[in-house]
């Protein structure tokens, strides 16, 4: 179990790094082209991305993936996964008719950014063909086969750099605003190329186990039972954290920065040192993926010493990484900001937010183990504790310490709710 793991955690690990190196290399082109103030909107439209995906593939990919690792034959696994595509393509349909329709005001009253409108407009076509996909990965995380999610990862960032710099060679760009409508219409391009890949992979695979021994099963029941509170988790911790990407620009306004200069700070903090820290997280983010169904196969089989052993090694094992993480930022931190993109900020940001990685490693580990033990509503719990404290201390302290209040509620935040994923943690395993 411990080998199979770390096999899929090294799959998508790679592809992941791959992934993120992509989107370091393409963001600092970005921001070269964009500028930090368009970059600033180029990242508010992904709180709404962000809470339209929670609400038709989050929960969903969850419970499939549970499911699967609970009962794998062939007519379930076809069954869930054809029902699961509907329930999500109606779902995601019906929330991009909303993003079109309702984009002046979604950009104007809650963005507060009227020129992010004709973006929610493109980003509305790209939910559809990422349902279909986030099905499908739902299905081979259930299966502990975690190569085609890897590719097909790999592949959506790869169309997506491509799509978008050939069309800007293409197209004589006069104004960062064409160019920033591109840059969102690489996210409906990459997610439709790899959304074919996923199905084409997903037909040969189903195609192998056609002759296997297979029992039928109603699947829709228990994908709503499970999917239902995980989405209703998600979404509201989706709402926190769209309302706290959104707020800051609002109270980097307050603290006396011009509108330009709040989206700029923005567009460095969250375009430009936050993937940076987030590099290091592809491992701990791949390695809770796979974590879920496979922490609840064994809490199935009541292996308490064998639960124990995978829980604590991942425990541990992401403690150390994130101390290490910390260490590499604080040394050449300062290097990155000003070697990659010239800007002596990006380094001091990269530096404060280096002392998040232990606490968001080993959060993040804890919270896939609790999910996998069924206990959803305790991750539920710590997750909006956190960034319920994270808002309050951003809305006192930014508009009266600038975006090092916000840098300070993030730190804040983190350790609250690592201390509390510690203490259900060992209130489990003592």
């Amino acid at each position: 179990m411990i080998k199979s793991l770390f096999k899929g955690t090294i799959i998508l690990t790679i592809a992941g790094l791959a992934t993120r190196l992509i989107g370091f290399l393409y963001k600092i082109y970005l921001s070269n082209i964009l500028g930090a103030k368009m970059l600033g909107i180029y990242q508010l439209v992904f709180p709404i991305f962000g809470l339209c995906f929670t609400l038709f593939g989050a929960g969903i990919q969850t419970a499939i993936s549970q499911l699967v690792a609970a009962n794998k034959n062939y007519t379930y696994i076809k069954n869930i996964l054809i029902k699961s595509i509907v329930i999500a393509l109606s779902c995601s349909m019906l929330l991009s008719l909303f993003t079109y329709c309702g984009a002046n005001f979604i950009a104007e009253s809650l963005l507060g950014e009227s020129e992010c409108k004709n973006m929610l407009k493109i980003l509305a076509f790209a939910y559809p063909l990422c349902a279909v996909t986030v099905c499908i990965n739902g299905c081979y995380y259930g299966m502990k086969q975690t190569a085609v999610p890897a590719i097909t990862q790999l592949i959506e960032q790869i169309a997506r750099v491509l799509f978008v710099y050939f069309l800007l060679i293409l197209i004589p760009m006069a104004d960062v605003n064409i160019a920033c409508k591109c840059a969102v219409a690489g996210i409906a391009v990459g997610e439709g190329i790899s959304m074919i890949y996923s199905l084409i992979m997903i037909i040969i695979s189903l195609k192998k186990m056609e002759h296997e021994n297979s029992t039928k099963a109603n699947v829709v029941k228990p994908l709503f039972i499970m999917s239902l509170p995980l989405t209703g988790n998600k979404l509201v911790v989706a709402l926190l954290h769209s309302v706290e990407m959104i707020i800051i620009p609002s109270m980097l306004k307050l603290y006396g920065m011009t509108s330009d200069n709040a989206l700029s700070v923005y567009g460095v903090l969250t375009g430009m040192a936050m993937p940076f820290i987030m590099f290091p997280a592809t491992i701990t983010n791949s390695l809770s993926v796979l974590l879920i169904p496979t922490i609840s196969e064994i809490y199935e089989r009541k292996n308490r010493k064998h639960l124990n052993k995978v829980a604590s090694l991942c425990v541990w094992g992401n403690l150390a990484f994130g101390i290490l993480s910390t260490i590499f930022f604080l040394i050449i931190g300062a290097k990155i900001g000003v070697m990659v993109f010239n800007n002596t900020a990006i380094g001091i940001f990269i530096k404060i937010l280096s002392f998040l990685c232990p606490f968001m490693f080993v959060s993040t580990t804890i919270s896939s183990i609790i999910n996998g033990l069924g206990k959803t509503y305790i991750t539920f719990f710590i997750t909006i504790t956190g960034l319920a404290i994270r808002i309050l201390i951003t809305v006192k302290l930014v508009p009266s310490h600038g975006i090092s209040g916000y840098l300070i509620s993030l730190l804040i935040s983190q350790i609250i709710v690592t201390i509390m994923s510690f203490h259900y943690y060992n209130k489990y395993f003592k």
